[in-house]
C-alpha cells in the first residue's frame, strides 16, 4: 500500500519553544500531529552539499507525524552522544521540564566516525605483506571505532532509559550503502567546499587501486555488523538493513555526481528517494507495531 506524505521537518536549534517561532508548528507536542520522531544524525538527515537532499525529506508516513531534526553535518555518534556536546539531545529526551513523549528516536550515525579514523584504520602493510587487502587495515584501530561507535548509541540509550517518558521509545537507526574513494568533493554552489573523505588515506598509504572498493566495503560492511550486533545489546534498538545494496554505485576515477552519488560519501536527491522509499516502509511498521 503506497503510504501518504505527510511529515514535517523541522530544524531545531535552541531551547524552549522560541526556537519553534516561524516554524508553523508550537513545538514537539503540537497536538495537530499524531506521531512525533526526534531525529539525531550526521549530514545524511542534514546536508551534504548545496543544492542537495537528505534522507528525512523522503519520508513517508501513513499519519501526519511531525520530524524535529537535530542533525549537523560531520556529526558523529560520539558527538550526538556526549551529553556536554549535546544539550539539546539530552533535554528533549530526559529533561523534566521538556520531556516530550516521542514515538520513536530516529539516528543516523557512525559513517562519520569511521571517516573520521579512516587514515588510522587505513594504512600500509607490514614488511612481506600486502597480497591481500586485509594487509592494509589496522584491525586494532577498527575494534577501536566500533566500541567508540557501540558506546555512543549505549550512551543514547542510557540516557533514554533514564526518561519518566520515553524509557521504552524505540530507538531507530540504518546501516550505509556503500561509498566509492575517489576525488570527489561536496560543493557550496558549484564551488568544491569540502572532501573528499576515504580518498586521501588510500592514496596516502599508496593502497593498490585494486584493493579500494573490497577495502571501503569491508570498512562499512564492520561498521554495519556492529551497529547490528547491539539489537541484542540495548532494549528497543531497531536497525534498517534493507538500506544496502540500494543505490547504484559511483565508478572508480570519477570526481563528481556519478550514479546515485552526489559525491564521494553523500547520495544524490534521487538516492535518498531510494533509501527514502525503503526506510519508509519498515519505519511505518516499527511505529504500528505495539
Amino acid at each position: 500500500m503506497a503510504l501518504d506524505f505527510d511529515a514535517k521537518v523541522i530544524k531545531f536549534n535552541g531551547f524552549g519553544a522560541d526556537a519553534y517561532k516561524g516554524t508553523g508548528t508550537s513545538g514537539p507536542d503540537d497536538p495537530n500531529f499524531t506521531k512525533r520522531i526526534l531525529c539525531e544524525g550526521d549530514s545524511w538527515f542534514s546536508i551534504g552539499a548545496i543544492p542537495s537532499g537528505n534522507l528525512l525529506l523522503p519520508l513517508q508516513f501513513d499519519q501526519s507525524t511531525l520530524l524535529v531534526n537535530l542533525a549537523q553535518p560531520g556529526d558523529t555518534i560520539r558527538k550526538m552522544a556526549s551529553i556536554s556536546k549535546n544539550p539539546v539531545l539530552a533535554q528533549l529526551i530526559a529533561a523534566p521540564n521538556f520531556d516530550t513523549a516521542w514515538d520513536a528516536i530516529f539516528i543516523s550515525g557512525g559513517g562519520n566516525d569511521l571517516i573520521d579514523d579512516a587514515n588510522q584504520i587505513i594504512c600500509k602493510p607490514s614488511a612481506g605483506a600486502g597480497k591481500h587487502m586485509l594487509d592494509y587495515i589496522n584491525h586494532i584501530d577498527l575494534e577501536n571505532l566500533k566500541q567508540k561507535v557501540k558506546k555512543g548509541f549505549t550512551d543514547i540509550a542510557n540516557l533514554r532509559n533514564g526518561s519518566e517518558k520515553n524509557a521504552t521509545t524505540r530507538i531507530i537507526t540504518h546501516i550505509y550503502d556503500y561509498p566509492t574513494p575517489r576525488d570527489a568533493k561536496a560543493t557550496f554552489l558549484g564551488f568544491k567546499v569540502k572532501g573528499p573523505w576515504l580518498y586521501p588515506a588510500f592514496k596516502q598509504h599508496d593502497i593498490p587501486v585494486e584493493f579500494w572498493i573490497s577495502i571501503t566495503d569491508y570498512l562499512f560492511e564492520q561498521l554495519g555488523a556492529c551497529i547490528i550486533s547491539l539489537v541484542s545489546q540495548i532494549d528497543n534498538f531497531h536497525v534498517i538493513t534493507s538500506t544496502r545494496e540500494t543505490l547504484v554505485r559511483a565508478r572508480l576515477h570519477t570526481e563528481g555526481q556519478d550514479g546515485d552519488w552526489l559525491n564521494e560519501i553523500h547520495p544524490t536527491t534521487e538516492g535518498y528517494t531510494k533509501l527514502g522509499a525503503k526506510i519508509s516502509v519498515e519505519m511505518q511498521h516499527l511505529l504500528s507495531a505495539p
